[in-house]
């Protein structure tokens, strides 16, 4: 009976503990958090991801206007530097960085200088519209480019769009590609077009994010994998009390996400997403196309959602309206 006694109370102070941590200030994102909700703009944000790629080949002009056009929110995409040092908006192949999946190009983006890229590369070359057709594959370059489905330049997104619309780039680095090279130039862009305020800054990359904020604390970041799992699993385990969130001001997540141990981690919760609001920091999820799911997430509290078809989200946005 001891026993049980003794057991029974100290589960009531682990419990009464683990509230009390739960329940005190967190340390916050200290700047004003644009990528969050506020309680006088409740609206979620709609982030076109790769500008949609639903409807336009990903990371081209032409899926960036037409999601501008649209009245998004934010335009989502992928950087990566030529040869010469140019910032171009592309994904790439995980690991390889390869584009052969995405152009006529078998090759990859930082061996190559720009010129080469724009004139020999069609970035429309694979991708099917909703019919399975394939409508840039047979273009001529004068063709492809004027359908602006070419190797397009990050400067040329902020010379059309400048402070009009919000700007989340993701860096990629895949394999054996220009790491903090790449975030020097994006850097100096983002000062040179006066577009700090107004870019999200993400990448998976810790070794990047780290540099990042060592020399560039006017970035503002999403965090990394490994940052992102530093905070989602203390707040799992209700000791978020001792994150600090520095120059983090968002965590950009799918919905679940498998974990040693634990295997899949479900990350579309209300714990998890009000602790972090605890921590001033805003939570986007992706890539969410499904329309029930996207209104969960809604109904959850997520202040952003990264979607190829930013049209439908906004109607799910205005029936809650």
């Amino acid at each position: 009976m001891k026993r049980l006694r003794k057991l029974g109370l100290f589960i009531l102070i682990v419990i009464i503990t683990l509230g009390l941590m739960f329940a005190l200030p967190k340390p916050k994102y200290q700047e004003t958090n644009i990528w969050r909700k506020t309680a006088n703009d409740n609206k979620v944000l709609v982030m076109a991801h790769g500008g949609g790629q639903g409807y336009y080949p990903s990371n081209t002009m032409s899926a960036f206007l037409n999601s501008y056009n649209l009245g998004v929110d934010v335009l989502e995409m992928d950087v990566q530097m030529t040869k010469d040092g140019i910032l171009v908006l592309r994904h790439g192949e995980n690991k390889t960085g390869n584009i052969k999946a995405m152009s006529n190009c078998d090759t990859v983006v930082w061996k190559e200088n720009y010129n080469y890229l724009y004139e020999t590369c069609n970035f429309g070359y694979n991708y099917q519209d909703e019919e399975d057709n394939y409508p840039y594959r047979d273009m001529t370059q004068a063709e492809w480019s004027e359908a602006k489905v070419y190797l397009t330049k990050l400067e040329e997104l902020f010379i059309e769009f400048g402070d009009t619309i919000l700007y989340n780039i993701e860096i990629k680095a895949d394999a054996d590609a220009p790491r903090t090279e790449t975030a020097d130039v994006l850097y100096e862009l983002l000062a040179e077009y006066g577009l700090l305020e107004e870019t999200l800054v993400a990448t998976a990359f810790d070794d990047i994010s780290k540099y990042i904020v060592e020399n560039y604390p006017e970035i503002t970041l999403s965090t990394s994998q490994k940052e992102a799992q530093n905070i989602i699993i203390p707040a799992y385990t209700f000791t978020s009390i001792f994150y600090t969130p520095d120059q983090y001001a968002a965590v950009q997540i799918p919905v679940s996400f498998n974990l040693p141990v634990i295997n899949e981690l479900n990350l579309a919760t209300r714990l998890l997403i009000n602790t972090l609001h605890r921590h001033n920091m805003a939570v986007h999820y992706w890539t969410i196309n499904d329309p029930d799911e996207m209104r969960t997430l809604i109904e959850l509290g997520a202040d952003g959602i990264i979607t190829d078809y930013p049209d439908v989200l906004q109607n799910i946005i205005k029936e809650y309206e």
